[in-house]
């Protein structure tokens, strides 16, 4: 009788344990379904809202260990929309005016408030940017024709800035959003083409400009994470 209770509870605790690693099997499965982007370590970016700025830039993120990432970016530059707004500026779209592609770099380092070991989540960062703009304004004569006369408008400008931002990765997905703000200290050294008539080269004139401003940075990167 004995012996046969004890093939008994062999069966049952065979049964058991094959059920028990059948429900691992499928809690596993189904949380690779859910997240099919086991660990985003690298991600390629661009920055949409920084065109109205006219920097075009490109970035890469790597994650260092843990809670760290570094961040590069290379690109380049042109016509600034928002030049305007904050210091003198003598472009007027016009035909006299020729917009230069000028350099834009950047380098930041990132901690991620959570240990997920990948690029997702909170985070604090601090880095530094580069950026110059260069532009020629050709004098124009009375009957609106273009003359050999030509000054250059070069502002070039280096950032430290602070941000915090919230990288968005998905579960099903590559592509995800990057938000970022924060304060940037700013120093500029711009010269300025100035004039008070258009149409006289000896009303022209080449002022340098170098000062310490404060700023603001706010945006959002597309990436793609690999």
């Amino acid at each position: 009788m004995i012996g046969r209770y004890k093939y008994i509870l062999f069966f049952l605790t065979f049964l058991a344990s094959n059920a028990f690693g059948q429900t691992q099997e499928t809690e596993d499965f189904d949380f690779y379904i859910q997240d099919s982007i086991y660990s985003v370590r690298n991600a390629i970016k661009v920055d949409p809202v920084q065109i109205i700025y006219g920097d075009y830039r490109l970035y890469y993120e790597h994650i260092l260990s843990g809670r760290f990432s570094v961040q590069v970016g290379a690109g380049f530059t042109r016509r600034d929309y928002t030049s305007g707004w904050f210091d003198y500026e003598l472009d007027n779209f016009g035909n006299n005016v020729d917009i230069k592609t000028g350099p834009t770099v950047s380098l930041s380092f990132r901690r991620y408030f959570k240990d997920y070991e990948e690029l997702g989540g909170t985070y604090l960062s601090v880095g530094a940017n580069y950026r110059e703009y260069k532009k020629e304004f050709a004098v124009i004569d009375t009957a609106g024709a273009l003359t050999d006369f030509t000054f250059t408008d070069d502002r070039r400008s280096v950032s430290v800035i602070f941000n915090i931002g919230y990288q968005a990765l998905p579960l099903t997905s590559n592509v995800f959003a990057d938000f970022y703000t924060g304060p940037a200290i700013r120093f500029k050294n711009y010269d300025i083409v100035r004039t008070t008539s258009t149409n006289d080269p000896e009303a022209y004139s080449v002022e340098n400009l170098e000062e310490f401003v404060f700023g603001w940075e706010l945006g959002v990167r597309i990436g793609f994470g690999f």
